[in-house]
């Protein structure tokens, strides 16, 4: 899928409502689009059909989501329908988030972690996080029974690994050099 085409639909879309001054409005309508296309394999495949009538697309389209979306979340839905572009609604919707992320200095990162993790122990790691990047962190934990302990974070396209495997491996790499971050 060409990831261009939606992005310039997504920037239009920024542009738009920023304009109309309904930002968080449409980010909210764009989060929802999101995740029903995401979670429903029958609304993928009847989107990217070219045996299904615009008609029909939009008319689903409309009863999913007419009565939680704002009139120009709708409005655009149905403008990418009409040009015949609706495969392009779930990457739209996608680009439209990151780049929204972008533009307020939000980054998303996937934090696994042997174990459940606190609270507290996930706002320290999300500190961590922040503090290392300098920008805000939208964290999402999951456990992952592989690692033996501490915690490995994706941002992005950077891995940041305080897993118990690799502090281990960089111990043992210290004492390869003849050095000891104990002893020393």
């Amino acid at each position: 899928m060409n990831r261009r085409i939606a992005h310039r639909y997504a920037l239009a879309l920024i542009g738009l409502a920023e304009e109309l001054s309904i930002l968080d409005k449409v980010a909210e309508d764009m989060n929802s689009v999101e995740e029903t296309i995401r979670e429903s394999r029958g609304l993928r495949l009847l989107l990217s059909s070219p045996v299904v009538t615009p008609d029909r697309k939009l008319k689903v389209l409309t009863e999913i989501f007419g009565k939680q979306l704002c009139e120009q979340s709708l409005a655009f839905i149905a403008l990418l329908i009409r040009k015949g572009r609706s495969e392009y609604l779930f990457a739209t919707a996608e680009e439209f988030l990151g780049m929204l992320d972008a533009k307020r200095g939000i980054l998303n990162a996937r934090i696994r972690s042997a174990s459940a993790l606190s609270e507290e122990q996930q706002l320290q790691v999300q500190a961590k996080l922040e503090h290392m990047t300098g920008k805000s962190i939208r964290p999402m934990f999951a456990i992952d029974p592989a690692l033996r302990g501490g915690f490995v974070a994706r941002i992005g396209d950077e891995m940041v690994d305080a897993s118990l495997a690799h502090q281990l491996e960089l111990l043992r790499e210290e004492f390869k050099r003849g050095g000891s971050p104990i002893l020393n």
